[in-house]
């Protein structure tokens, strides 16, 4: 009797279970709102990565499924949000930002991944879409001179000075409130 298939089934099994998992995840960060549609979206999914799996057999599930759903949910950010020209990680950013302050989907988690998006929705996400501003540009600053007042009159004529004196009697007083302080806590115990 040979076992090693039904183990490399229950591997595979375990993989793709994986995978769902995972799936399922991501798509709950999106805070659709009914458990269901996430559901039978994760499911649908799914079976694509499947189907691409059964063409491809070498590649790992759980990197097939994830890939999947990011090029979905790209596709999806891109053609709703109108935003064709930015980069991948700024157009998913800007997306999952407006997808998740529009909650909009939270009334209508079917309308997620599918499209034409109703104008509605569109115009709750072009609504609540968040524009960062400029890009950073690199320039150069000259230093100035940073003007103290008369505070800087005051600190350059006592701190360049030293005088033993002074600092004997600083340190006889604090000594002293040592003293004191430790005999009144030593009597008070």
């Amino acid at each position: 009797m040979n076992t090693t298939p039904d183990k490399t089934a229950d591997e595979e099994q375990a993989v793709w279970n994986q995978a769902h998992d995972r799936l399922r995840d991501f798509l709950n960060a999106f805070a659709l709102g009914d458990h269901a549609q996430v559901s039978l979206l994760t499911l649908k999914l799914l079976d694509q990565a499947r189907e691409l799996h059964r063409q491809g057999p070498s590649l790992d599930p759980v990197s097939l499924v994830m890939a999947l759903v990011q090029k979905k949910t790209d596709e999806w950010f891109s053609s709703n949000l109108e935003m064709r020209d930015q980069p991948a990680s700024r157009l998913f950013s800007s997306g999952c930002v407006a997808l998740l302050l529009s909650r909009a989907f939270r009334a209508a988690p079917e309308t997620f991944l599918t499209s034409p998006l109703p104008e509605k929705l569109k115009e709750t996400m072009h609504q609540k879409l968040l524009v960062t501003g400029p890009d950073l540009k690199i320039s150069s600053m000259t230093p100035r001179h940073i003007d103290y007042g008369p505070m800087l009159g005051l600190a350059k004529r006592t701190w360049h000075r030293w005088n033993s004196r002074e600092i004997i009697i600083a340190l006889l007083f604090w000594a002293a409130v040592y003293f004191v302080f430790y005999w009144w806590l030593s009597e008070a115990l």
